[in-house]
Protein backbone atom coordinates (compact mmCIF):
# COMPACT_ATOMS: atom_id res chain seq x y z
CA UNK A 1 0.00 0.00 0.00
CA UNK A 2 2.65 2.43 1.18
CA UNK A 3 4.85 1.43 -1.83
CA UNK A 4 2.13 2.66 -4.26
CA UNK A 5 1.79 5.71 -2.08
CA UNK A 6 3.66 7.98 -5.22
CA UNK A 7 1.93 6.55 -7.84
CA UNK A 8 -1.52 7.74 -6.85
CA UNK A 9 -2.62 10.96 -8.40
CA UNK A 10 -4.21 13.91 -6.42
CA UNK A 11 -7.55 13.42 -7.92
CA UNK A 12 -7.36 10.04 -6.88
CA UNK A 13 -6.83 10.67 -3.43
CA UNK A 14 -9.21 13.37 -3.43
CA UNK A 15 -11.70 11.18 -5.22
CA UNK A 16 -11.12 8.46 -2.60
CA UNK A 17 -11.10 10.63 0.35
CA UNK A 18 -14.39 12.18 -0.53
CA UNK A 19 -16.06 8.64 -1.15
CA UNK A 20 -14.12 7.66 2.63
CA UNK A 21 -12.19 4.95 1.05
CA UNK A 22 -9.89 3.63 3.92
CA UNK A 23 -6.50 3.48 1.16
CA UNK A 24 -5.86 7.24 0.98
CA UNK A 25 -6.26 7.94 4.38
CA UNK A 26 -3.89 5.46 5.40
CA UNK A 27 -1.70 6.54 2.36
CA UNK A 28 -1.48 9.84 4.31
CA UNK A 29 -1.11 8.27 7.89
CA UNK A 30 1.26 6.61 6.91
CA UNK A 31 3.19 8.49 3.92
CA UNK A 32 4.79 11.96 4.63
CA UNK A 33 5.57 12.24 0.93
CA UNK A 34 2.34 12.96 0.17
CA UNK A 35 2.88 15.87 1.85
CA UNK A 36 2.75 18.37 -1.23
CA UNK A 37 -0.56 16.87 -2.17
CA UNK A 38 -1.84 17.27 0.88
CA UNK A 39 -1.21 21.37 0.82
CA UNK A 40 -2.70 21.47 -2.32
CA UNK A 41 -5.83 20.38 -1.42
CA UNK A 42 -6.04 22.70 1.68
CA UNK A 43 -5.01 25.61 -0.78
CA UNK A 44 -7.66 24.55 -3.45
CA UNK A 45 -10.41 23.94 -0.94
CA UNK A 46 -9.79 27.46 0.22
CA UNK A 47 -9.51 28.76 -2.92
CA UNK A 48 -13.08 26.91 -3.41
CA UNK A 49 -14.51 29.00 0.19
CA UNK A 50 -13.20 32.38 -1.92
CA UNK A 51 -14.93 31.74 -4.50
CA UNK A 52 -18.16 30.85 -2.79
CA UNK A 53 -17.92 34.27 -1.25
CA UNK A 54 -17.88 36.44 -4.87
CA UNK A 55 -20.76 37.29 -3.95
CA UNK A 56 -19.75 40.15 -2.20
CA UNK A 57 -17.06 41.16 -4.99
CA UNK A 58 -13.21 40.68 -4.80
CA UNK A 59 -13.35 41.63 -0.97
CA UNK A 60 -15.65 38.69 -0.81
CA UNK A 61 -13.35 36.25 -2.32
CA UNK A 62 -10.42 37.36 -0.79
CA UNK A 63 -12.15 36.64 3.18
CA UNK A 64 -13.57 33.86 1.74
CA UNK A 65 -10.17 32.54 1.19
CA UNK A 66 -8.17 33.51 3.66
CA UNK A 67 -10.93 32.46 6.34
CA UNK A 68 -11.09 28.88 4.44
CA UNK A 69 -7.19 28.90 5.16
CA UNK A 70 -7.82 29.80 9.12
CA UNK A 71 -10.51 27.79 9.19
CA UNK A 72 -8.71 24.61 8.11
CA UNK A 73 -5.68 25.29 10.35
CA UNK A 74 -8.04 25.85 13.54
CA UNK A 75 -9.34 22.41 12.82
CA UNK A 76 -6.20 20.63 12.41
CA UNK A 77 -4.82 22.25 15.44
CA UNK A 78 -7.77 21.95 17.47
CA UNK A 79 -8.50 18.30 16.27
CA UNK A 80 -4.43 17.39 17.16
CA UNK A 81 -4.34 19.19 20.82
CA UNK A 82 -7.77 17.61 21.62
CA UNK A 83 -6.59 14.44 20.70
CA UNK A 84 -3.18 14.65 22.63
CA UNK A 85 -4.78 16.37 25.34
CA UNK A 86 -7.70 14.38 26.20
CA UNK A 87 -7.10 11.12 24.81
CA UNK A 88 -3.61 10.24 25.62
CA UNK A 89 -2.58 10.46 22.07
CA UNK A 90 1.47 10.78 22.31
CA UNK A 91 2.30 13.97 21.05
CA UNK A 92 4.78 14.31 18.24
CA UNK A 93 6.06 15.41 15.53
CA UNK A 94 5.12 12.11 13.81
CA UNK A 95 1.25 12.34 15.19
CA UNK A 96 1.31 16.18 13.91
CA UNK A 97 2.23 15.43 10.34
CA UNK A 98 -0.27 12.71 9.82
CA UNK A 99 -3.29 14.18 11.56
CA UNK A 100 -2.98 17.27 9.13
CA UNK A 101 -2.31 15.30 6.20
CA UNK A 102 -5.52 13.25 6.86
CA UNK A 103 -7.21 16.41 7.41
CA UNK A 104 -6.40 17.88 4.23
CA UNK A 105 -7.89 14.90 2.67
CA UNK A 106 -10.75 15.18 4.50
CA UNK A 107 -11.16 18.34 3.76
CA UNK A 108 -11.70 17.53 -0.11
CA UNK A 109 -15.72 18.39 0.20
CA UNK A 110 -14.63 21.83 0.89
CA UNK A 111 -14.56 22.47 -3.15
CA UNK A 112 -18.22 21.93 -3.47
CA UNK A 113 -18.24 25.36 -0.71
CA UNK A 114 -17.77 26.90 -4.34
CA UNK A 115 -21.91 26.16 -4.87
CA UNK A 116 -22.52 28.61 -1.88
CA UNK A 117 -22.69 31.03 -4.60
CA UNK A 118 -26.10 30.68 -5.68
CA UNK A 119 -28.66 32.22 -4.11
CA UNK A 120 -31.24 30.39 -2.53
CA UNK A 121 -29.29 27.22 -2.26
CA UNK A 122 -25.83 28.50 -0.70
CA UNK A 123 -26.28 28.57 2.70
CA UNK A 124 -28.22 25.00 2.64
CA UNK A 125 -25.22 23.22 0.52
CA UNK A 126 -22.65 24.88 2.82
CA UNK A 127 -24.28 22.88 5.66
CA UNK A 128 -24.64 19.49 3.58
CA UNK A 129 -20.67 19.94 2.48
CA UNK A 130 -19.97 20.26 6.41
CA UNK A 131 -21.97 17.54 7.16
CA UNK A 132 -19.98 15.72 4.84
CA UNK A 133 -16.78 17.32 6.08
CA UNK A 134 -17.40 15.80 9.21
CA UNK A 135 -18.38 12.37 8.11
CA UNK A 136 -14.55 13.03 6.18
CA UNK A 137 -13.04 13.88 8.88
CA UNK A 138 -14.06 11.14 11.54
CA UNK A 139 -12.85 8.10 8.79
CA UNK A 140 -9.70 10.41 8.28
CA UNK A 141 -8.73 10.29 11.97
CA UNK A 142 -9.22 6.63 13.07
CA UNK A 143 -6.04 5.60 10.97
CA UNK A 144 -3.77 8.59 12.28
CA UNK A 145 -4.88 8.70 15.80
CA UNK A 146 -5.51 4.80 16.19
CA UNK A 147 -8.55 5.80 18.77
CA UNK A 148 -11.87 4.16 19.07
CA UNK A 149 -15.38 5.33 17.49
CA UNK A 150 -16.13 7.53 20.28
CA UNK A 151 -13.30 9.28 20.90
CA UNK A 152 -12.50 9.79 17.12
CA UNK A 153 -16.02 11.26 16.97
CA UNK A 154 -15.52 13.70 19.78
CA UNK A 155 -11.72 14.91 18.74
CA UNK A 156 -13.58 15.33 15.07
CA UNK A 157 -16.03 17.41 16.10
CA UNK A 158 -13.85 19.51 18.57
CA UNK A 159 -12.02 20.68 15.22
CA UNK A 160 -14.82 20.72 13.56
CA UNK A 161 -17.10 22.75 14.91
CA UNK A 162 -15.12 25.96 15.09
CA UNK A 163 -14.35 25.68 11.45
CA UNK A 164 -18.48 25.54 10.60
CA UNK A 165 -18.71 28.97 12.89
CA UNK A 166 -16.04 30.85 11.57
CA UNK A 167 -17.23 29.44 7.86
CA UNK A 168 -21.40 30.70 8.62
CA UNK A 169 -19.62 34.06 10.28
CA UNK A 170 -18.25 34.79 7.04
CA UNK A 171 -20.87 33.70 4.84
CA UNK A 172 -23.15 35.73 7.08
CA UNK A 173 -20.83 38.58 6.66
CA UNK A 174 -20.27 38.91 2.79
Amino acid sequence: MIASASKRSIIDRMLGAALLEPEPYQEAALAPSIRTQAILVVIISSIAVGLGSLGAGPVGFMLGAIAGLAGWSVYAFVTYRTATARFQVPPSATIWGSTWRVLALASTPRLFLVFTLVPGIGFLVGLAVHAWLLITTVSALRPALDLDTRPTIIVALSGWLPMLLLWALVWLLV
